[in-house]
């Protein structure tokens, strides 16, 4: 079968209910753009990695084709009851959709550059197919009756499809990030020597313990400088916390992230800084993880004979300080603070 009539063949075409009208005509344009969001939308669902964002996209495809009929008809054709149409139930999906993903995402900071993932890209692009079909839905109400409620729909659908583009791109960067901590943990661990059966290289004792408390604080006393010590095992729990007489509250949050990010990415924090830069391996590291992870001096990972054993953190002067500090109490401990 023939999938051309030549009817068209004059720029005219029909509508559902029957009528012919330009293809410029504005309805004609309306629901032509429509059909553009629609394409766009197979695009990005071959691209999304989240489930229930691939479902919401199917979902939407679904309710612009009912969008289209509806706008092709005129007359009260258009919203027969035994026809589907948009209703506010589909407006609160949307609506759904876009607390869910924004309630996940870090604060935007300024303008957001559109997509920095696949998926990412082409949902903002969808977006902006959605913003045009609503200027046009716009353009046709001042000639013929539109429903609020269509209105409402696509002013929606293009702030959910902004949300889905963000969150998508945010899961693929957390994807990237684990990705790379995965990669270092693995180039890390090819450089460890086995630890011999008859010691006890794979873990901090109290003496060790003891020792670097005393050490650091020590350090600290030749600086003047009140500080927070924190020690954490080589799986990232604390140990130990110790806080000296008249230290900054907040060095008490950050001791323990310090610690724990030395251990969490074997490295020194101020060697993070770096990579969590735009551009770098770790960019949106900090955001990602809640601010769990501290990127500026201050913290060690201790080795042993090679193996990570734990980390060291300090806080209450300054980065330089921190640092300094830190050091000392590692090489009088006879400990070293990278491979």
């Amino acid at each position: 079968m023939s999938i051309y009539t030549k009817t068209g063949d004059k720029g005219t075409t029909a509508l559902f209910t029957g009528q012919r009208v330009k293809k410029s005509h504005p309805r004609v344009e309306t629901y032509g753009t429509l059909d553009e969001l629609n394409a766009a939308l197979s695009l990005c669902a071959q691209a999304v990695q989240n489930d229930e964002n691939r479902q919401l996209i199917a979902a939407v495809q679904h309710q612009l084709f009912y969008f289209s009929a509806e706008l092709a008809s005129e007359g009260d054709t258009a919203t027969a009851s035994d026809r589907k149409t948009i209703t506010a139930d589909h407006i609160h999906q949307l609506e759904q959709a876009v607390d869910r993903c924004m309630s996940a995402l870090p604060p935007a900071q300024g303008f957001i550059l559109p997509g920095n993932s696949e998926a990412g890209s082409r949902l903002h692009f969808a977006r902006t197919l959605a913003r045009r079909a609503e200027r046009r839905l716009i353009e046709l109400a001042e000639q013929v009756s539109v429903r609020q409620t269509l209105l409402q729909y696509l002013n929606r659908l293009s702030d959910c499809l902004y949300a889905l583009a963000r969150d998508e791109d945010q899961r693929q960067r957390l994807q990237q990030i684990t990705q790379t901590v995965a990669a270092r943990y693995l180039a890390a661990s090819q450089n460890l020597g086995a630890p011999s059966p008859q010691t006890n290289n794979g873990e901090l004792t109290f003496a060790d313990v003891h020792q670097l408390l005393k050490l650091t604080v020590a350090s600290a006393l030749e600086l003047s400088v009140p500080v927070v010590i924190a020690v954490a095992d080589r799986h990232g729990n604390m140990i130990m916390t110790y806080r000296m007489p008249d230290t900054l509250l907040v060095s008490s949050e950050l001791a323990p992230k310090k610690a724990w990010t030395a251990v969490a990415m074997k490295s020194a924090t101020h060697q993070i800084s770096a990579a969590i830069q735009p551009g770098g391996d770790l960019f949106q590291l900090e955001a990602s993880l809640g601010g769990k992870v501290v990127t500026f001096g201050g913290g060690y990972p201790l080795w042993r004979n090679g193996q990570l054993i734990g980390g060291l953190g300090i806080s209450g002067g300054s980065v330089e300080q921190d640092m300094h500090i830190a050091q000392a109490a590692i090489v009088a401990l006879h400990l070293r603070n990278e491979l």
